[in-house]
């Protein structure tokens, strides 16, 4: 079963790469700023749609997050971990990318199956 969780979560991100696309794609890494800006805009358009990532679309809150709340919380070889603090919710969204500003995955706890 974990297997075929993982399986469609991958294949769904996969399908959803549209939602994340930024339009100042880079072959090299991207900055630590630029990689704040592009989670804001990842958590903005997951209150746009739903796009199966296990917690739905995101409340119209998401889109007044302001850059003062974004913050790396972890960087590693080759990706950034990127938080995004709703006050109003009283939640942190955390985007894992790569340092090329790829998005890969994002939830609510900021542990990402097989980053270290």
């Amino acid at each position: 079963m974990k297997i075929l969780s993982t399986a469609l979560m991958v294949l769904t991100l996969l399908t959803s790469q549209s939602l994340f696309a930024h339009s100042d794609h880079a072959h090299g890494p991207i900055s630590e700023s630029a990689a704040q800006s592009l989670a804001l805009d990842v958590a903005t358009n997951l209150s746009s749609r739903d796009a199966g990532l296990g917690f739905g679309q995101l409340p119209k809150t998401w889109t007044s997050v302001p850059t003062k709340n974004v913050a790396i919380t972890k960087k590693g070889p080759g990706y950034y971990i990127v938080s995004v603090l709703n006050e109003s919710e009283k939640k942190t969204l955390y985007i894992l990318m790569s340092d090329g500003g790829e998005v890969f995955d994002a939830n609510f706890t900021g542990e990402f199956e097989g980053v270290k």
